[in-house]
């Protein structure tokens, strides 16, 4: 590890590199709070993927958004090597690594920032291009664990860092009439449903979603939006059909953004454990989370409301790489439809706006 001194009063730049998943980047948002109380004079810029631009835009404690395009260029060491030239030409004051991967590693050891702070588990010594390292925890929530890299320059915030997404009223406006189009009555209270998730041990059954979809409709009078990714389209569907005619669907029609705008306006979001869970609780819904093999210890959202469902299987939470232990009966199945219900049930009496 480099030995350099850290000259606090000097700090006007500030570099965050996250560069991996959507819901990985909604739980690091404390993090610019943070430092923005702590070098509130200092523009803070951060590098982030294409997809998880939206979830910081808007962001009062964030000045500039650097986007790492992943889709074209994410394995191009030309391109790597033009945008560590870019943040070199910067001269950041202070960089900190959010990822720490050999990806982010090797940037911020070209980009030559003046001090650099973050995990130290990006393997092969790259961790000792670090001037301060924090272990990475296998334990506790991982926006503590987050906000725990930059508290070794001092920044901290008073309580439980819980994310935020910031929006505008002219978004909460698109939101509805998104909706409208796509089937919703205009003055229905309603929920969203999140079907998709990053790995198939995380996916309940669409049929089971679609079920959901039908009884919130018949005890709680409850519309249903189902909303996904592109990719998730065919999920979408396939819940959509399973509603018994209940539910619309958002499938591939929504930017992070507007989903955000939409779970915003709503009852509730029910998901799996994904991206869309993390987002909801971002600005303010209830959840009812779907988690299975993962645990709410270390990545359940911090939601003003939530429900947070697993089945409790001595093998779970898993690391989801190895073959299930339970491939006849794996814990996201065991959590059943009246499960779910009776948790959305305990948010029906409080109407968004």
């Amino acid at each position: 590890m480099r030995e350099r001194p850290f000259h606090p009063e000097s700090v006007r730049s500030i570099l965050v590199v996250r560069l991996y998943f959507l819901g990985d980047v909604v739980v690091s948002i404390p993090v610019f709070e943070a430092l923005k109380r702590r070098f509130p004079e200092a523009e803070v810029s951060v590098l982030v993927k294409r997809r998880a631009r939206d979830v910081l835009a808007g962001n009062p404690n964030i000045d500039e958004i650097i986007v790492y395009d992943a889709v074209e260029n994410y394995h191009s060491p030309v391109w790597l090597w033009k945008l560590a030239r870019e943040l070199r030409r910067r001269r950041f004051d202070l960089a900190v690594d959010l990822t720490g991967d050999h990806r982010s590693s090797l940037l911020l050891l070209f980009a030559e920032p003046s001090f650099t702070v973050g995990f130290s588990h990006a393997g092969f010594g790259l961790g000792r291009i670090l001037d301060r390292s924090v272990p990475y925890r296998a334990s506790g929530h991982v926006a503590d664990h987050f906000v725990s890299a930059v508290e070794t320059v001092g920044a901290t915030l008073p309580g439980t860092p819980v994310p935020r997404i910031y929006l505008s009223a002219d978004e909460l406006r698109s939101a509805r009439e998104l909706l409208a189009e796509s089937g919703l009555a205009r003055d229905s209270d309603y929920i969203v449903i999140a079907p998709g998730a990053g790995g198939p041990l995380r996916v309940w059954p669409a049929e089971r979603f679609g079920e959901v979809a039908a009884l919130a409709k018949e005890r709680l009078g409850l519309s249903t939006a189902v909303a996904g990714s592109p990719k998730d389209k065919g999920l979408v569907e396939d819940v959509v059909a399973a509603s018994d005619g209940t539910a619309v669907s958002l499938g591939g029609r929504t930017s992070v953004r507007e989903l955000a705008a939409v779970a915003a306006g709503a009852v509730a979001l029910v998901g799996n454990d994904s991206g869309p869970l993390h987002v909801a609780a971002a600005v303010e819904t209830p959840i009812v989370g779907i988690l299975g093999p993962t645990t709410q210890d270390t990545w359940g959202p911090r939601a003003v409301e939530r429900r947070l469902l697993t089945a409790g299987y001595p093998c779970s939470p898993c690391d989801q790489r190895a073959p299930c232990q339970r491939p006849d009966d794996p814990c996201i199945e065991a959590v059943s439809v009246e499960d779910v219900m009776t948790a959305l049930a305990e948010f029906a009496g409080g109407k968004r706006a």
